[in-house]
C-alpha cells in the first residue's frame, strides 16, 4: 500500500475548470430564477396596492 499521487495534465485541468464554471453558471441562473419567482408576485401586489390607493380618491367623488 503506497500513496499514489497523480499529476493532472493541462488538458484535464482545463476540462475541470470548464465544468466548474458551467455548474456555477447554472447555479447562479437557478438562484436568479428563484429570486424572480419570489419577488415578481410581491412587486405586482405592491404596485396594485399603490395604484389602488392613488385611484381611490378619483372613484369616490363627493356627490
Amino acid at each position: 500500500m503506497g500513496l499514489d499521487i497523480r499529476v493532472m495534465t493541462l488538458e484535464a485541468k482545463e476540462r475541470s475548470g470548464f465544468a466548474h464554471r458551467a455548474v456555477a453558471g447554472v447555479g447562479l441562473a437557478g438562484l436568479g430564477l428563484a429570486w424572480a419567482v419570489l419577488l415578481v408576485p410581491c412587486m405586482i401586489w405592491l404596485a396594485a396596492s399603490h395604484l389602488g390607493r392613488r385611484l381611490q380618491p378619483l372613484v369616490r367623488r363627493p356627490a
